[in-house]
């Protein structure tokens, strides 16, 4: 496996100058990133396919409005487990809720720290006490609703 340190010596300015192009609009043209990136439309080409190879770009995703479509309840949970050995069952039972959209391994006083959409409070308990406390491994939870994502961007490498 590829450590961190091995992969960003093969990045250099042109690398992070398309990341962040692609980083606020993920479906911009390569002859656009070109042209703002003052590279050739062949070099994006080769470019992205390097990071990609690399692990570093991992595919791209659609930034939605959970909200305007119905989903008007978004949670953080923080998970304390029973024993940290049981960290990996946990996560593949949570990585099945279609509702959970995001599962960290933290340090400090949880385990695991999940993000949930739910469509509202019914909703949210349905899956929580039905898919959540279920879950064997899982000692107690913490819940914290959001009132409004405020922020939430990729880091721009911009020099």
């Amino acid at each position: 496996m590829r450590n961190f340190r091995d992969m960003s010596k093969k990045l250099d300015s042109t690398d992070f100058k398309i990341l962040s192009l692609l980083s606020k609009d993920a479906q911009m043209a390569y002859t656009e990133v070109a042209k703002l990136a003052d590279v050739s439309s062949g070099t994006v080409h080769l470019r992205v396919k390097k990071l990609k190879d690399l692990g570093i770009i991992k595919g791209t995703t659609l930034s939605m409005d959970y909200a305007k479509m119905g989903w008007k309840l978004t949670m953080f949970i923080g998970i304390f487990l029973k024993k940290s050995a049981q960290y990996e069952d946990v996560i593949q039972i949570l990585s099945e809720v279609p509702e959970v959209v995001k599962i960290h391994h933290i340090t400090g006083k949880y385990g695991v720290f999940i993000k949930i959409h739910a469509k509202d409070a019914l909703h949210f308990r349905e899956v929580y006490q039905n898919r959540i406390l279920t879950i064997k491994g899982i000692k107690r939870t913490e819940s914290s609703m959001s009132l409004e994502e405020c922020l939430n961007r990729h880091i721009l490498f911009e020099e």
